[in-house]
């Protein structure tokens, strides 16, 4: 039997599993087989935490779920993931985690690497091509075939000879540091006993290709030799066999990333805070979560009947967390305004300009903005309104005039940065060009706009924040500058009109990297005043952690980047954009935060995380979160937070805006003293001497 027509089998008993009824309480879980196949899909892909230079972003394999029964857990689920690459080459180690003992191909499974010198070519390449048949065969769009399609087929890029295992969890550094002994209970002794094999051996075929070096090119070799090793190692990490038993696991999270809900990511989390995220484009997730649902459905009714006998399991292994996360938020919770803004494009952009080029109804403009974001195609002609390079009343033809004022001011900037005395050079050199030049060669690299050697860009990018650095020395350059004024440039692609876009940025909007620790003391202590009226059950989780929960540290990045490490740039820019359009409130990115913890902060307060998992859990989540998801909740929170009767003298500052229409006569809450003013005896905003524990209401 081929091995495409054993993976449409498996594929086809898994429909027939998915057609039961949630009611039966898992009963056709509880008697499915040992070692049974309930479920297969084929093109599951995992991706790099970052990109790699020199690899696809894309790998895609081969993922099954089948029962195996546990003498502690009852029904468990094994699941394994094995790359393309390696069914491709019908590798034996790979093929048996996903194939029964009995199968002919595991019998006749190729060695890796492994071909017998007297072959014929002819009869070798005939072979070959009967093989590729045997994994291509089948009707396309079967979940259980092992037919790549052509979008991903191409992204397998592990070599032939590869004979590794990876890691089963790619880990974050932060991981790494954490978790280090960590990984015992993910692969068995046996794969564990090849993983260390292959890693030895491709050791000793780095050593052995030193060896024969040529010698005048020994430097140079030596590093190309470690950038291919390194490579590979990542590729070992990232594409190796992955399997794992589910019913040690401590959560299962399912993010839906389209309307349907079948497509979107598993996140996988270990209890030692490993994570391995699956992203299933091609549908297929929402067979996998009835799936998902049935088992847990048959864990509860397990640990029922055996409430005595597995009382110690059950407290040890049974506290595992499902929870599946759709792209839609109910309509009690999204803002009432939330769908009667589209797009700003073209032609919505020149509605709001009259003949003179003026924007008339600055206010109707932001608020377009903040609900509906803007079209790629005029951001540039758009965001320097937003960041006060040019003012909302100004003429074409004022604009014009000032864009040739501003580009001979940057230009005597830039000259006075040429001119520095040899002494003046040196020491800019050590507090700000060496930084500066460090941090441009590796920031968004693998957008289009900055990509390849000797990139123009990037020299327009250095530029500009050394530039800065000269206009303001007070505040210089600190590291995520170039994070900020990357996709500016990108947007406006003018080095003199991004400067001063970037000055508009640091100088007249809140949402900036900050190197100041007053500042971002101040953002925080506002997100856990936030935080404490509407997500008080968090707040107490924070609480009971201490100062080391107080602080925080899982959102700095998320208010000193901007979310930009969190968000792929579409989503990110959207959420600079809702941000910088300054509508209700000059702090809608605190709003975002609180959105992130209501969405994706179950896992804290149910599992009672420590500080460090809890920056593990929130770490792992980068660039797997639902951006658009996340700007709804936010916009829901601050509708909601307008309308609370009262607020904390804590919160004062929220209510002030740089711009008007932010409270009108009908919303202004009444403040209320927090009591925590250590400097002063009295309120300084006003507020009653009531202490009173603020309660956030819902909307009904």
């Amino acid at each position: 039997m081929s091995l495409g027509r054993l993976l449409r089998r498996a594929s086809s008993k898994a429909s027939d599993l998915l057609t039961f009824n949630p009611g039966a309480g898992g009963s056709s879980l509880r008697s499915g087989l040992d070692g049974e196949i309930i479920f297969s899909k084929n093109n599951v892909c995992v991706h790099p935490a970052e990109p790699l230079p020199g690899l696809a972003e894309h790998h895609p394999g081969y993922l099954c779920v089948h029962v195996e029964k546990d003498e502690s857990l009852g029904t468990t689920l094994i699941l394994t993931w094995v790359p393309n690459s390696r069914i491709q080459r019908q590798d034996e180690e790979a093929l048996r985690y996903i194939t029964p003992e009995s199968s002919p191909v595991r019998r006749n499974a190729r060695r890796r690497g492994r071909r017998p010198h007297s072959r014929p070519p002819a009869v070798a390449q005939e072979e070959e091509e009967d093989e590729e048949r045997s994994l291509t065969t089948g009707e396309e769009g079967d979940e259980g075939s092992c037919e790549l399609s052509d979008e991903v087929s191409r992204d397998s890029t592990m070599g032939s000879d590869s004979d590794t295992f990876s890691s089963p969890f790619c880990l974050s550094p932060v991981s790494e540091a954490l978790c280090e002994s960590s990984g015992s209970v993910f692969l068995d002794n046996e794969s564990r006993s090849l993983c260390e094999e292959s890693m030895t051996h491709s050791a000793s075929s780095a050593s052995s290709l030193d060896s024969h070096a040529p010698s005048e090119n020994s430097g140079q070799s030596q590093v190309v030799r470690w950038e291919e090793q390194q490579k590979v190692l990542a590729l070992e990490q990232l594409c190796g066999v992955f399997r794992v038993d589910l019913g040690h696991m401590r959560s299962l999270r399912l993010f839906f990333s389209d309307e349907a809900c079948t497509s979107g990511q598993l996140v996988i989390a270990s209890r030692e805070s490993q994570y391995k995220i699956l992203h299933f484009h091609h549908a297929g997730l929402d067979k996998l979560a009835e799936v998902f649902q049935q088992w847990k459905c048959c864990r509860e009714t397990q640990l029922k009947d055996q409430e005595t006998a597995v009382k110690d399991v059950s407290d040890e292994k049974s506290c595992m967390q499902f929870s599946i996360q759709r792209p839609t938020l109910p309509s009690a919770e999204t803002h009432p305004e939330e769908k009667l803004y589209r797009r700003l494009d073209v032609t919505t952009w020149l509605r709001h300009l009259n003949q003179n080029g003026q924007v008339e109804e600055e206010y109707k403009l932001r608020k377009a903005i903040f609900f509906g974001g803007i079209d790629p195609s005029i951001r540039g002609e758009v965001w320097p309104f937003l960041l006060h390079y040019y003012s909302y009343d100004s003429t074409s033809q004022e604009r014009e005039a000032w864009r040739l004022q501003k580009r001979t001011h940057y230009h005597d900037i830039q000259q006075r940065r040429l001119s520095m005395s040899p002494e003046e050079h040196s020491e800019f050199w050590r507090k700000v060009q060496f930084t500066v030049d460090k941090d441009v060669v590796r920031t968004d690299r693998s957008n289009h706009f900055f990509r390849g050697e000797n990139n123009p860009n990037v020299e327009i990018m250095r530029r500009i924040l050394l530039n800065y650095a000269v206009f303001n020395p007070d505040m210089g350059y600190c590291q995520g500058m170039s994070d900020l004024v990357a996709p500016l440039l990108t947007e406006i692609q003018d080095e003199s009109d991004t400067f001063w876009c970037f000055v508009g940025l640091m100088e007249n909007t809140i949402f900036i990297s900050s190197p100041r620790d007053e500042d971002m003391e101040r953002q925080l202590m506002y997100l856990r005043e936030l935080l404490r009226l509407m997500q008080p059950r968090f707040h107490q989780h924070l609480t009971r952690l201490g100062e080391d929960g107080l602080q925080l540290l899982f959102c700095h990045r998320w208010i000193l980047l901007c979310f930009k490490r969190e968000f792929p740039d579409t989503e990110a820019l959207r959420m600079w954009e809702a941000c910088w359009a300054h509508y209700q409130t000059d702090y809608f990115h605190l709003f975002l935060c609180v959105a992130i913890i209501v969405l994706y902060g179950e896992d804290v307060t149910e599992q009672q995380l420590a500080t460090d998992q809890m920056l593990l859990h929130f770490s792992n989540l980068s660039m797997h979160m639902n951006g658009e998801l996340v700007l709804r909740k936010a916009r829901s929170l601050l509708y909601q937070f307008r309308l609370l009767p009262r607020i904390p003298c804590s919160l004062h500052d929220l209510c002030k805006l740089c711009g008007p229409g932010m409270w009108d006569s009908r919303y202004i809450p009444t403040v209320e003293c927090s009591g925590e003013h250590p400097d002063s005896q009295s309120c300084p905003y006003g507020g009653s001497k009531t202490r009173d524990i603020f309660t956030f209401r819902k909307q009904s």
